[in-house]
């Protein structure tokens, strides 16, 4: 998976926020990525250790992060390192290899804390201690930073306001979708009150601003063929709890110029492909066949750089599949995404995790709809390591969602048949 940067600014007047500080980390501030990182539960220093809230810590690195209760065991994913921590042990797994800490995670008033520097060294991150300041230079290109600045007496600066009412979660989807594609730098809209009372029980701020990141979470997981922002800050302006306006704003991973080149020749050559491949007598299934079987034919995955930690952006994109032939298995979905929708068949990226001799990992693959029967496809998983050419697997071809769950998991609720249709 590409990994997330996603910065969340509050800028409200009016509204009562305070969050106490810990004595013991009153002092400590982090920076990842050059973003300025705010946790609600402060860091925590325990001989000469800082511990940093698990959950939260882990999402400012882009890194996804189980928790489980039975055996009070937290186990982080990032590309392929996975690290398993449990509470009260000093020794921590990473990839499956031992490692001794010199303090073990806690529970701290309720929360669980985990110790920073040896986070980050197993993800592969740089850590810098400055006086007090924690800097932390992240090898992940998405790190998800979500900090809330404190109240203000005035009103930001603003942009002019946009025609963009959003009144569901379809409308930011299809916004935030349309942005993406077309290479837009900012996109700003107001939120109707259907919007809000559909982001959470209790409405509140966070309960929006957690729904808005999550849409565009959606939104790449759901088409990763226009997974090329590898940033986006999300700021609102109100006043008394209202909010009145947000904008996102996207980076991308390459300029706009490049960007725009490349995406004019993987279009040209998605199509040259279809031409090449798609018959006018094929059934659904039969050009679903002939999609996986191009792309398994002409793609090596790029086993070398994943071994070395030194995975291209390009492998992440239908890019590195169709035109240079090397991919993982984000740009592997992203290609058959890409591939489906010029042959006319319903396809969404999955974003989980996939279970092997090795462990587990995160993972993608692709979710079709063909006669109104939702199946899965995991081209990755039918492509044999080393590169065999034209060696084919049907293993994880047009299978159930029983059938995949034996090796996979995902949250079912993110990847609804509804999202077909979200056009």
């Amino acid at each position: 998976m590409l990994k997330k940067i996603s910065l969340i600014l509050l800028v409200f007047v009016v509204f009562s926020i305070f969050i106490p500080i810990s004595a013991q980390g009153a002092n400590i501030t982090i920076t990842i990525n050059g973003q300025s990182v705010v946790f609600e539960q402060k860091p925590v220093i325990k001989n000469d250790t800082t511990l940093v809230p698990m959950r939260a810590f882990f999402e400012a690195l882009g890194t996804k992060v189980n928790w489980e209760e039975k055996t009070k065991t937290v186990t982080a994913f990032r590309g392929e390192t996975t690290v398993q921590l449990i509470i009260g042990h000093k020794i921590a797994k990473v990839n499956g290899k031992s490692y001794e800490l010199v303090v073990a995670p806690q529970i701290i008033n309720g929360y669980t804390y985990v110790p920073l520097r040896f986070v980050c060294k197993a993800l592969g991150d740089e850590v810098i201690y400055d006086n007090g300041h924690i800097i932390i230079n992240s090898s992940n290109q998405r790190t998800r930073v979500s900090s809330i600045t404190a109240p203000k007496n005035t009103v930001s600066e603003t942009n002019t306001f946009s025609s963009s009412n959003i009144t569901s979660e379809k409308d930011l989807y299809l916004l935030i979708k349309n942005a993406l594609e077309n290479n837009e730098d900012e996109i700003t809209f107001t939120l109707s009150n259907s919007f809000c009372n559909s982001a959470g029980s209790s409405c509140t701020i966070n309960d929006i601003l957690n729904s808005i990141s999550d849409i565009v979470d959606l939104v790449l997981a759901h088409h990763p063929e226009i997974g090329y922002a590898n940033k986006w800050t999300i700021s609102a302006n109100g006043f008394n709890n209202v909010i009145s306006k947000v904008s996102i704003k996207f980076e991308y991973i390459y300029p706009k110029d490049k960007l725009g080149k490349m995406k004019d020749e993987i279009n040209i050559k998605a199509k040259e492909i279809i031409d090449q491949i798609i018959k006018p007598d094929m059934s659904d299934i039969d050009k679903v066949k002939a999609i996986h079987d191009y792309i398994v034919k002409n793609t090596k995955y790029d086993y070398e750089n994943l071994i070395n930690n030194t995975i291209p952006p390009e492998s992440y994109t239908a890019y590195g599949v169709l035109i240079k032939g090397v991919g993982v298995c984000q740009g592997y979905t992203a290609a058959f995404n890409l591939l489906a929708q010029l042959a006319r068949i319903d396809s969404l990226g999955v974003a989980g995790t996939g279970f092997n001799y090795s462990g587990s990992m995160p993972h993608a693959w692709n979710m079709i709809r063909i006669d109104g029967k939702i199946s899965y496809v995991d081209v990755t998983w039918d492509d044999p390591v080393p590169d065999q050419g034209d060696n084919v697997r049907y293993d994880y071809f047009n299978v159930t969602e029983e059938q995949l769950a034996k090796d996979h998991s995902w949250d079912k609720e993110k990847f609804l048949e509804k999202y077909f249709d979200y056009k």
